[in-house]
């Protein structure tokens, strides 16, 4: 076995958190994944998995080695690409992490569109609302939803985004439609736990900032399944354009109060600072932001 395949197997059990995983990304029995980290270890003189019966864990020395292989890996994939395709074309992996209602809803869009002007290029999108670590969780680029706090990360605005505060035509004609901020604090909501603002609604009226507690009768972390909630007609939510686009347009969500603006949201992709940046992140990066722009003008 040449070390450049053990190699690629180890990197894939780092990412995968477990050998059946690996096993099964890679098309081989858990027994012949386990084979070839042996192989490694005992090629490199030193253990990189702790391995029990119900777990494992990278050590310090697997951890460095995996940060080495995963940029030599993704460097051959490269030099391969450049040498086989000398046009526009991309080929090879791509790990990406977003939120899981605009990954949903906007990301898989776009991602069917551009795998299929590039047949071999390999995205592997994971959708979650937690924070996540590119570096050490070993992603090529994120997708984030609001504000960045300071870091060492890479970031590129694609556009923005605005919360919108809607309900269902049954909730406006048991409620009444609202005609100013104040009535929203006795009306039921669902609170998006995404929106981070401790149970509180913030809206910029007459270029002043107004903060609303509405009466929350659910917490979700998914602006979609509060989206969805207020379409039972029982709730009202403030939800992020992207999430309700559709439903504003069938008319099963209307906007209240649209007279009330709420400060921009912007997106932004991510990555770690590298100095020689794979090209299929910056294609990434370049055609997301030009497919933003194309359906928030059209």
């Amino acid at each position: 076995m040449d070390k450049l395949n053990l190699m690629s197997t180890f990197v894939t059990v780092a990412e995968a958190g477990s050998f059946t995983a690996a096993a099964k990304r890679l098309g081989k029995t858990k027994a012949l994944v386990s084979t070839h980290i042996a192989q490694l270890e005992n090629l490199l003189k030193v253990r990189l998995i702790i391995r029990s019966t119900r777990s494992m864990q990278i050590t310090s020395e697997g951890n460095s080695y995996y940060h080495q292989a995963r940029k030599i890996l993704d460097d051959i994939t490269h030099l391969e690409s450049q040498l086989l395709h000398q046009s526009q074309s991309l080929a090879g992996r791509l790990r990406i992490s977003a939120p899981t209602t605009f990954g949903e809803l906007v990301l898989m869009p776009f991602i069917a569109e551009l795998t299929t002007a590039n047949p071999e290029l390999q995205i592997e999108l994971q959708l979650n609302d937690r924070y996540v670590d590119l570096i050490s969780e070993g992603y090529d680029a994120a997708l984030r939803v609001g504000n960045l706090a300071d870091s060492s990360l890479i970031a590129r605005r694609a556009g923005f985004t605005q919360m919108i505060l809607c309900a269902s035509p049954e909730f406006i004609k048991h409620y009444g439609q609202p005609d100013s901020l104040g009535q929203l604090e006795g009306l039921p909501c669902v609170f998006d736990t995404n929106d981070r603002q401790g149970g509180s609604w913030s809206f910029v009226q007459e270029q002043q900032k107004v903060e609303i507690k509405p009466k929350i009768v659910a917490w979700v972390n998914s602006a979609l399944a509060a989206a969805k909630m207020a379409s039972t007609g029982r709730v009202m939510a403030l939800c992020p354009e992207f999430a309700i686009h559709t439903m504003l347009q069938t008319g099963e969500l209307i906007r209240l109060l649209p007279q009330v603006n709420n400060t921009p949201i912007p997106i932004n992709v991510i990555y770690p600072h590298r100095q020689h940046l794979s090209n299929r992140v910056t294609t990434f990066t370049q055609q997301f932001m030009a497919y933003w722009n194309r359906q928030n003008t059209a």
